[in-house]
């Protein structure tokens, strides 16, 4: 895919989705001063962008705490931290590792915390955002395919009790989507109580969209799947059926985020979201999800 600065999803600014806890997560875990946090998170978007330029860098998507959001954040907090850093806790697609350093900033023991991608560069990324690479050094990122059967990822299989994914798997297909899951729950330590957790873009319309032009290549035929969570909850199911293990499924829409982003069409214009992000409208939803071994 085109590094070039004009695909639509690299936008200008941020600083309007910049939160107070993530403006306090660079200050006070990564040590960067007040006013320097505005400047340094556009460094490093532009670093970002070499390796990479997916949506979620464009659209400074990595500033957004998306863990932090799951109604399961706490209880996933004090799980590590009552561990003593026992359990593992494994962030798939973890890109510059937000989510990561948000658990141990907020207490849980980083010999709990690992992050896996499939770029190796972002763990360069994720060290240059949050200068932490003493703390978070690289025996911390796995390079991996969630499709491979035999890469360092595919080797930690039954080693997770915990495993977070967050707007991964609405990228692929129906088809990889199913393989993907599989392979996910796989991850999983044969135990009940092991879990995935994740948040997921969604629509309340579920179905196949084919991708065009600059999402693709000009001529490629591509299709993703956009999940309801009636369908993300069959996902799960199917998934651990055909991988023969039992568990329980909760899926749910995050309808505060929908009612953010129903405020700002209603204040700022019609136009406003679609200048925000690739997926829009009033029945686009985000989608929690909780899949527990049982």
């Amino acid at each position: 895919m085109s590094r070039s600065t004009k695909l639509p999803w690299y936008t200008a600014g941020f600083e309007h989705k910049l939160k107070p806890s993530f403006q306090k997560l660079l200050q006070e875990w990564s040590g960067i001063p007040a006013e320097s946090v505005v400047p340094h998170i556009y460094q490093v978007r532009e670093e970002a962008w070499k390796v990479f330029p997916w949506p979620c860098i464009g659209e400074f998507w990595f500033i957004e705490q998306g863990l932090l959001r799951h109604p399961d954040y706490a209880l996933t907090l004090e799980k590590l931290k009552s561990s003593g850093g026992d359990a593992k806790f494994l962030d798939l697609g973890t890109c510059l590792g937000q989510d990561l350093r948000t658990l141990a900033y907020d207490g849980a023991p980083i010999s709990s915390l690992y992050g896996a991608d499939a770029l190796q560069k972002f763990e360069a990324s994720g060290h240059a955002l949050f200068k932490d690479s003493d703390r978070f050094d690289s025996s911390h990122f796995i390079t991996g395919d969630i499709f491979s059967d035999s890469d360092d990822l595919a080797r930690t299989r039954e080693t997770w009790d915990i495993v977070h994914i967050a707007m991964f798997l609405h990228v692929f297909s129906l088809e990889n989507q199913e393989a993907a899951s599989r392979n996910i729950l796989r991850l999983l330590k044969a135990r009940p109580g092991s879990v995935v957790i994740g948040t997921q873009t969604g629509t309340m319309d579920p179905g196949e969209l084919q991708l065009r032009p600059p999402m693709c290549d000009p001529g490629e035929h591509k299709t993703i799947f956009r999940q309801s969570k009636d369908t993300m909850k069959d996902l799960w199911e199917s998934a651990a059926k055909a991988v023969g293990i039992e568990v329980k499924v909760w899926t749910e829409y995050d309808e505060a985020e929908a009612e953010e982003r129903a405020k700002g069409r209603k204040e700022k214009g019609e136009d406003w979201e679609k200048k925000e992000r690739f997926f829009t409208g009033d029945r686009e939803r985000r989608i929690f999800f909780r899949v527990e071994r049982i």
